[in-house]
């Protein structure tokens, strides 16, 4: 399997302080972790780099899907996730770590000539709808299971089967969905429906109860604290999405000089 590793005292690129942690070996230890393939240098990975640095630790991360890589966490392969969302049956592999550095909103994407039609939740009963595996999304929509819903791996794939026809609408987060799409020159294509799910979602990091990062939970409770009450969540998720914004405005620039 593909790997590549990250050694986040060396590419973290937020000044946000100095690590929480200072250990007395030479050799610092390893957290363990994994980011979606289609973002892996994406915001998740920014705020793993932010954990890690502020445990003065460094940090391996794999590309996995969310599925596999949720798996790979229960059985103890890896350390530290983020983006989780506490279920109703919590798995005793797991520990949740509190509070939540993020709430947000799931949102419906739709072909364009077709997303003011879904003005409301009963209007999703006759279509496709792609989702991602073991995620959730808003209670009403888990729950229905007269909803036709296609699950799939990544945005990537969503964005692909809309795009082909396939499905017919998909649900993931905004900003990473909006910057996918400008990326891929396709935001006069897709765009988000009409009606909104107003059911905020809580993502939390999580360990493994297997991970050495078990007798450091309360250090990262304190980073992830500390973390909120800085705003440095928040700048990162601002800092990344402008970056974003700024290489695709030069990628566009760069193409139209070349033509």
């Amino acid at each position: 399997m593909f790997f590549f590793s990250f050694s986040a005292a060396v590419l973290f690129a937020f000044n946000l302080g100095e690590p929480t942690l200072s250990h007395g070996t030479a050799e610092q230890l390893t957290i363990r972790s994994a980011v979606s393939p289609d973002f892996l240098d994406g915001l998740h990975s920014k705020y793993l780099h932010y954990i890690a640095k502020k445990m003065n630790m460094k940090l391996d991360i794999k590309p996995l899907s969310f599925a596999r890589r949720l798996r790979a966490l229960k059985k103890g392969e890896l350390d530290l996730l983020v983006g989780l969302q506490i279920p109703q049956r919590q798995s005793t592999r797991i520990i949740y770590i509190e509070p939540p550095y993020q709430e947000l909103a799931s949102t419906v994407f739709m072909r364009v000539q077709e997303a003011e039609q879904v003005n409301k939740y009963q209007d999703l009963k006759d279509l496709r709808i792609a989702i991602t595996e073991k995620v959730t999304y808003f209670d009403q929509f888990d729950n229905d299971r007269k909803l036709s819903k296609v699950t799939v791996d990544s945005l990537q794939q969503k964005i692909h089967l809309l795009t082909m026809q396939r499905v017919d609408a998909f649900i993931h987060n905004k900003d990473s969905t909006q910057a996918t799409l400008k990326s891929m020159g396709l935001t006069n294509q897709v765009v988000t429906a009409s009606y909104q799910p107003e059911q905020v979602r809580q993502y939390h990091f999580a360990i493994s109860r297997t991970s050495f990062l078990g007798s450091h939970h309360k250090a990262i409770v304190n980073v992830v604290e500390q973390g909120i009450n800085n705003g440095d969540f928040q700048r990162i998720r601002e800092q990344h999405y402008a970056g974003l914004v700024k290489r695709q405005q030069e990628q566009l620039r760069i193409t139209l000089t070349v033509e």
